[in-house]
């Protein structure tokens, strides 16, 4: 079973907390920007910042009165959420071979790095998940999405949809010290451009977090989505980077939400407190 079945968690505070709960992210990743402005930043400040974000997610949950352990989904959960990557990055790496295959500019029939460095790729791939995956979608969907749903109206469609573009929208600006502070650029078309893919990014992963409310998937999409287990070479050309992204994100989407309806058709397509489901498909 890929979604949770537990319901939604109660929170017990008001809207002060969560904008706070922003500002002191944006103000804190501002700071370490600025020490490690024009360099990657050290590993261990790169550890410390993920650690910052887990301990304030835990610590916002204690104040609202919700169990940390309520957000996390089962351990049983992991199966099917490998599956659905898996099965997901089977795909794009068909399509990608094929469209080599056929010549297509940007794809080549060659071994990508992924495919020739595999303990390198995997070792990349579990930092991510583990220091940037996970953290940030412990603090804008497990806890930012979830309390705006409350706050909006509860687990309507509108509370929810409502909550994912706005989640989606701060998660974008939550880029742009990286951008301002540590790479240097300026107010440009490349900027609009660059919000609009987190923006596009930050709605997927709200999505398939409304279908499942499983972290678990979220952050493991986050983080291939950073580092993409593509076998074959694919350059994409920088004027069909948004076009491309508008593709990947609409498959993830659909590989989601196909297996959430196949594997259980008597379940809503979002994941609503069972009391409250016959009601809310009327909004």
């Amino acid at each position: 079973m890929l979604r949770t079945d537990t319901d939604p968690p109660t929170f017990e505070s008001g809207s002060l907390v969560p904008v706070a709960t922003y500002l002191l992210v944006i103000a804190v990743l501002s700071g370490l920007t600025l020490v490690s402005a024009g360099t990657p930043p050290p590993p261990l400040l790169a550890v410390g910042w993920s650690a910052f974000l887990v301990v304030l997610a835990i610590g916002v949950l204690k104040i609202e009165d919700v169990s940390p352990r309520s957000i996390l989904p089962p351990a049983r959960t992991l199966i099917p959420v490998i599956g659905v990557l898996v099965a997901f990055w089977a795909l794009y790496n068909l399509v990608a071979f094929a469209l080599a295959l056929g010549g297509v500019h940007g794809f080549e029939a060659t071994r990508s790095r992924t495919a020739i460095h595999p303990l390198s790729y995997l070792l990349a791939l579990l930092s991510s998940f583990l220091i940037t995956a996970i953290p940030e979608e412990l603090v804008f969907r497990s806890y930012l999405q979830q309390k705006l749903i409350a706050l909006i109206g509860g687990q309507t469609r509108h509370a929810v949809v409502s909550s994912i573009v706005i989640v989606a929208v701060l998660f974008a600006l939550f880029h742009l010290p990286r951008w301002f502070l540590a790479s240097g650029h300026g107010v440009s078309v490349a900027l609009v451009g660059r919000l609009v893919g987190l923006t596009l990014m930050g709605l997927t992963y709200g999505v398939v977090y409304a279908l499942t409310r499983n972290l678990w998937l979220v952050a493991l999409f986050h983080a291939t989505m950073n580092h993409p287990p593509v076998l074959v070479t694919v350059s994409i050309p920088s004027d069909l980077h948004l076009v491309a992204a508008v593709i990947e994100y609409a498959a993830i989407i659909s590989v989601v939400y196909l297996t959430v309806r196949v594997t259980e058709p008597d379940r809503t397509t979002l994941v609503l407190p069972r009391q409250a489901t016959a009601s809310s498909m009327d909004d």
